[in-house]
């Protein structure tokens, strides 16, 4: 670096001293000589000393806006990247958001309304304007809703009625062996809350206003009077467990009460 640092100042230098040299025999050259082609070339010295006086400035000048977008070879700072995880927070952003508006339309016509997704939506099926259908609740005659989004954003919600021809068979899911020895802080903490936050940011986002909780673990809504299973808590804390469990839930500011054989929990 510094070599050619020197380099650059001998050359300028030899380059001043052509062009004073030029200057001094266009003053006093005799007449017979061609003053205008010495001068030319004086002039173009002289230019060409001034542009090595600017081209080391050239780096540090400040570059156009409209020219920031673009990037060249000696730009040694690359430009920040999102996270791969970042398109999945944004896909889960706009679900919930759709969620919303699909919730206020619905309580329009319905006050008590809820629904859930007939499947998981994605961001694509959204974005591309294909239809989706949710299963709705306490909507009166209608059990379903088909729902499009225009290309403005605009929702459109169709309610409907849905029968299934085959009648349902009952099961009942396995009762999992609760511990017989439970701290119910140290479970809500490590295990309950997690889930069961992620569940009630979902099911406010479609209508509902409560879940409940049975003794092995079933978090369940009521569609009428059927109850519907979400998702199940591992390692449940048993019945006897359950008044500490409700001042927990208390204090993480959700409405707690005890029942014949569920626990229910409300946010709103």
């Amino acid at each position: 670096m510094k070599s050619r640092r020197k380099k650059e100042h001998k050359s300028l230098k030899i380059l001043r001293f052509i062009v004073i040299v030029l200057f001094i025999l266009l003053l006093f050259a005799p007449e017979q000589i061609d003053r205008p082609v010495i001068a030319g070339i004086a002039i173009a010295g002289t230019l060409g000393s001034i542009l090595f006086l600017l081209l080391p400035m050239l780096p540090r000048l400040s570059v156009p806006f409209f020219l920031k977008k673009f990037r060249f070879p000696h730009d040694q700072h690359p430009r920040e990247t999102e996270p791969e995880h970042g398109t999945y927070d944004l896909e889960t952003l706009l679900i919930r958001q759709i969620s919303f508006q699909i919730t206020d339309k619905m309580k329009a016509a319905y006050p008590e309304a809820a629904w859930e997704f007939q499947k998981p939506l994605t961001a694509e099926h959204l974005l591309k304007g294909r239809p989706f259908r949710v299963r709705t609740l306490q909507t009166g005659n209608y059990n379903f809703a088909e729902i499009t989004m225009d290309k403005y954003g605009h929702l459109n919600v169709s309610m409907m009625t849905l029968k299934s021809l085959t009648p349902q068979k009952d099961t009942q899911a396995s009762t999992p062996g609760a511990p017989v020895h439970v701290d119910p802080e140290a479970w809500y903490s490590l295990i309950g809350r997690p889930l069961l936050m992620d569940l009630i940011t979902d099911l406010q986002a479609r209508g509902h206003q409560k879940l409940f909780i049975n003794e092995s673990g079933e978090i369940f809504i009521l569609n009428g009077n059927t109850p519907e299973v979400k998702n199940t808590f591992e390692h449940f804390p048993p019945k006897d467990y359950w008044a500490a469990l409700t001042d927990i839930f208390i204090k993480d500011e959700l409405k707690a009460k005890e029942t014949n054989n569920t626990l229910e929990l409300s946010w709103m």
